[in-house]
This record gives structure tokens, C-alpha cells and sequence, in this order.
């Protein structure tokens, strides 16, 4: 490589990365180039030189994209929470479509043109989707405040309202923050280990008018009391509040028990006609819009009769589960989480299904013994984490031999990588990508593989 930190370099912007980076080449370098867009032309300079490729920054605009917009977010520059925000709607969804192919191309065999990849779906409206916030406290000069942090940095960025929550979640997180500062409560950070508040969890179901919030601490102290009655009281659609300790050694924000504070163990949600109840700490789609396109999607996609025994791997509170049962003979959900499963187990009781079987437990270990016990699957649901499929899963598929699977993604790179492992056995029928996270470079999809 014949580049180095502090280089000044004339870029043409070739295509988007998955990250939403604009990416060009320089004397066949490689180079990433945050904020840029295909078919730009920039004088960029380099901030970072790895063996294989080299990051820049933007210094000028040669050519600019027509394709280029102003974030309506002012925060957008600090915060990095968005990676698309400058790029027009449409051009977003055509890049997301993009970055499944690059990513079959690359971990797969597959001739991709031949493939039935769709046009992503988007949203009408691409702003104030998210029904859920996890957002880090920091005591600042100006008092306690919520923020994000800029990725891959310790560079606090203070967000008084982020343009992909729902108006709630913000009106909710700034009346908790003014409660937490009227009881002098605070962040538990670098300058101030004496503090008890790491994050604040909030989540808001528009459907039931339903919130939970979620202090996440070192500590309990009984002040929160005083702040969670004050929130239900200012607050009506806040139907529980709680706390949790912080695990420093796990990664999750919200690693062990949620004890309740006020309020109901639960809030409600409606989908369809279906009752669901929600625990603060089980997952839920956190686009609630784009979820019931997703969940239609896969009912019209799959293959269903009333002989038909589904595995729901990673199956949350139940909700996919409960929406198959109502056309197979039975189901068998897993998940690792606890209270995902509690849920999952009321949700179907509470909506009179008796054909579902919900597992606690890692699907590596749970897969495998369900069917080492002879229960084998006609069709496998899949919505893993980020990571994808361990080689536990990928090798009971293998040995079960489903005649269907959907796959729920929502990272393209390991999607590809888990159909390469099981390309010898099962077609790719297609892949529908579904913009569950607008403005950012997260890909959901659903692929429907069945076997040859």
C-alpha cells in the first residue's frame, strides 16, 4: 500500500459499502469513505491505513450526487446512530437490495442474477419508527443527560430527540430525565463512579398506547420510587416502570432480572386480532409498521397444511409462532431468554393456542436434542441475532433436512455465509428485503430456501 495517514486523494466513489460508506479505489487500495455517495467525485484524507484497505474523510466535493440530501436530523453529523440520513429515501432502499448481492457474491457460489432478489419494501413515512430506546446517561456540565455515543469512540453526544424514535419515546425520555435531575440522581460514568444510572430503556407500543420504562444501574435507590410514581402520574400511557442491575461483564444493556418499581409486569400489544403481552426485557420487532410486513410476508411465503410441524428458532414472545400454529399441526418455539419465553408461553394462552411447545434454552443445544428425541421439522423459521447460525444449528438443518426454510435476517454477511454452508442441500426461491431501521445501514430480509 502507498498511502499514509494525512494523504490528500482525488476519489471517485464507486458503490456503497455495507455500512453505508461510499467506497473507492486508489491505485487498487481500497478506501472507505464515510458521508459519500456512489458516483461521487471528492478529494478525500486519509485518517487510517489498515493492511488491506484505508478510511478517509471528506475535504471537498468535485462532483456531487444528485442523490444527496440534507439530514433533517441535527444531530446527524455528531452522532453516527444513522448512516444514511444524506442519501434520498429511494436511493436508500435501492443501496439495501444492493448490499444483499455484494454479500452473496462474496460468501456464496450462487450465481446472484439469476436469483429472485425483490426490491426492498420501505416505508411512507421514514422518520419516528422506532417503538424502542435504549439510550446511555452522562453527567455533563449542564446536569444529568441522554445520549448516544459515537461509534468506536468515548465521545458522548448529547440527543435531546432522535428523529427515529416515536414522538412518545422522546416526550417520555425527556420528562424522565427532568424527574432524575429534580431527585439529584446520577450517571455512574468515568468522572463520577459514585452515580447509579448507566441507561434508560424505553419502549412504546402506539397500537395498546402502552409504555414500559427501564433504569439500568449499578444500584437501587428508593428515590427511583419517587420518580416512577411521578412518571405514571404525568404520564398515563406509562404502564410500568422498573430497574435492573447492570452486569459489567455482559455486553447487553439489559442482562439480568427486571424487578417492577410501579406499575404491571406487562404491557399490551395488538397484532391482528392477537392479545400480546410484553415483558421490559423480552425482544419485540422494533419497528412495529415494518414488523406487520414481515410477519405477512412470511405467512404468504412458506408452504403450510395442517400436517406440517414448524421448528420457530429464536422465537422471542412468541409472536411468529402463534400466527404458524393457526395453520400446522404443531410448533416448537426456542429462545434463550426467560422472559421471552414467559411471554410467549402467556401470549399463546392468552390468544387459546394449545398446539405450540415453547423451549428455554440456546437453539445450539435445543435443536439438536429436539431432534435426537425424533421430532423432525418439515419447516424451519430463522431469526438469529446479528451473528447468525452457529455450526450446532447449520449441522441440525443438515441432519433434519426441513423441506422449507424461512430465514429472517438482519445482517446480509452472515445470511450468505450460512446459505454457502447449506447450498448442497437447499435452493434459494428469493429474498425480500424489508427496511425494518430507515436512514441507517441495518439490511432485513426474509429468504425462502427450500430443499432440492
Amino acid at each position: 500500500m502507498n498511502l499514509v495517514i494525512g494523504d490528500n486523494i482525488k476519489l471517485d466513489i464507486r458503490k456503497q459499502g455495507i455500512n453505508g460508506e461510499g467506497i473507492g479505489y486508489y491505485n487498487r487500495t481500497l478506501v472507505f469513505v464515510p458521508g459519500a455517495i456512489n458516483k461521487e467525485k471528492i478529494y478525500c484524507e486519509i485518517v487510517e491505513v489498515s493492511r488491506n484497505f484505508a478510511i478517509g474523510k471528506i475535504v471537498e466535493h468535485i462532483r456531487v450526487s444528485k442523490k444527496r440530501v440534507t439530514p433533517l436530523c441535527k444531530y446527524y453529523e455528531d452522532c453516527g446512530g444513522c448512516h444514511m440520513q444524506h442519501i434520498d429515501y429511494k436511493e436508500q432502499l435501492k443501496i439495501k437490495q444492493s448490499i444483499i448481492k455484494q454479500a452473496l457474491k462474496k460468501y456464496t457460489t450462487i450465481n446472484v442474477d439469476e436469483l429472485d432478489i425483490f426490491k426492498t419494501k420501505g416505508m411512507e413515512y421514514f422518520y419516528k419508527y422506532r417503538n424502542k430506546s435504549q439510550m446511555p446517561f452522562k453527567n455533563t456540565n449542564f446536569g444529568l443527560a441522554l445520549g448516544f455515543y459515537k461509534p468506536e469512540s468515548n465521545h458522548f453526544v448529547f440527543v435531546d430527540e432522535c428523529i427515529n424514535h416515536h414522538d412518545m419515546i422522546n416526550k417520555i425520555n425527556k420528562l424522565t430525565l427532568r424527574l432524575l435531575r429534580k431527585y439529584k440522581l446520577s450517571a455512574n460514568d468515568a468522572e463520577n463512579t459514585s452515580g447509579n444510572l448507566l441507561f434508560l430503556v424505553t419502549r412504546y407500543l402506539e397500537k395498546t398506547n402502552s409504555a414500559s420504562v427501564t433504569f439500568v444501574v449499578t444500584k437501587y435507590k428508593e428515590s427511583l420510587k419517587k420518580v416512577a410514581a411521578e412518571l405514571m402520574k404525568e404520564e398515563p400511557a406509562i404502564k410500568s416502570v422498573s430497574f435492573t442491575i447492570s452486569d459489567k461483564f455482559s455486553n447487553l444493556i439489559v442482562s439480568n432480572d427486571v424487578n417492577i418499581i410501579a406499575g404491571q409486569k406487562w404491557i399490551n400489544e395488538k397484532f391482528d386480532d392477537l392479545d400480546i403481552k410484553l415483558s421490559p426485557n423480552a425482544f419485540h420487532q422494533l419497528n412495529s409498521k415494518q414488523m406487520e410486513v414481515l410477519y405477512d410476508l412470511m405467512l404468504k411465503t412458506v408452504k403450510l397444511t395442517d400436517k406440517t410441524i414448524v421448528f420457530d428458532l429464536y422465537s422471542g414472545i412468541g409472536i411468529t409462532s402463534i400466527l404458524l400454529a393457526q395453520h400446522v399441526r404443531k410448533v416448537y418455539g426456542i429462545d434463550s431468554s426467560k422472559a421471552s419465553v414467559s411471554d410467549a408461553r402467556e401470549n399463546a394462552k392468552a390468544n387459546n393456542i394449545d398446539n405450540i411447545e415453547f423451549i428455554t434454552g440456546n437453539v445450539e443445544a435445543e435443536m439438536p436434542k429436539l431432534i435426537k428425541s425424533g421430532v423432525k421439522p418439515h419447516v424451519v423459521v430463522l431469526d438469529p441475532p446479528r451473528k447468525g447460525l452457529a455450526k450446532p444449528v447449520v449441522d441440525a438443518i443438515i441432519k433434519s433436512k426441513p423441506k422449507q426454510i424461512i430465514y429472517i435476517s438482519c445482517n446480509p454477511s452472515t445470511l450468505a455465509k450460512n446459505i454457502a454452508e447449506i447450498n448442497h442441500l437447499y435452493d434459494v426461491v428469493s429474498i425480500q428485503p424489508i427496511d425494518m431501521f430507515p436512514n441507517t445501514a441495518s439490511v432485513e430480509s426474509i429468504t425462502l430456501l427450500k430443499k432440492r
